[in-house]
C-alpha cells in the first residue's frame, strides 16, 4: 500500500512536471519544472551511484529538500492549469516534452525502486524516504 501511495504521488509531480514543459499558454511555468527536472536528474544520478545505505539516505534528504522548496508552486500550477491533469489531453505544444520527460520518469522509477529495495530496512532510509512522501505529499495539499 505504501509503495502505491509514493508511485502515485510520484505519478503526479512528473504529470505536473511533464505537463509544465510548454510555451505560451503555459510559459510560466517552464522555470518551476526545469527545477523539478534538475532534481529528479541529481536524484537519478545520486542513487545510481550509492553504494550504501547512508548514501541512499543522503540521496533521498538532499531530493526531498529540494521537493519541499518547489511543491507550493508545483501546487499552484496544478491549480492554475487543471486541465493539464488529464495526461490523454494534453496540449500540442507539450507533446514533444512529454515524451522526453516520460523516459526521465522511467530513469526515477528504477533509480527510487534500486535503492529503497536494496536498503529498506534501513533505519536512516526509512526516515528519509518518510520525509520524501511526506514533501510528495505538499504538492497535493492546500
Amino acid at each position: 500500500m505504501r509503495k502505491r501511495i509514493l508511485w502515485g504521488i510520484v505519478l503526479l509531480a512528473i504529470t505536473v512536471a511533464l505537463a509544465a514543459c510548454g510555451g505560451g499558454k503555459y510559459s510560466d511555468v517552464i522555470e518551476v519544472n526545469s527545477q523539478f527536472a534538475d532534481a529528479m536528474k541529481e536524484y537519478i544520478n545520486a542513487m545510481e551511484k550509492a553504494g550504501n545505505a547512508s548514501s541512499v539516505a543522503d540521496a533521498t534528504n538532499i531530493y526531498a529538500a529540494k521537493i519541499e522548496k518547489i511543491a507550493p508552486r508545483m501546487r499552484e500550477i496544478a491549480d492554475k492549469y487543471p486541465e493539464l491533469k488529464d495526461r490523454s489531453k494534453v496540449p500540442e505544444e507539450l507533446k514533444e516534452s512529454r515524451k522526453r520527460d516520460d523516459v526521465l520518469g522511467e530513469k526515477m522509477a528504477g533509480a527510487m525502486m534500486k535503492g529503497m529495495m536494496t536498503y529498506r530496512k534501513n533505519p536512516e532510509v526509512r526516515k528519509a524516504q518518510q520525509r520524501l512522501q511526506e514533501a510528495m505529499m505538499l504538492m497535493m495539499k492546500k
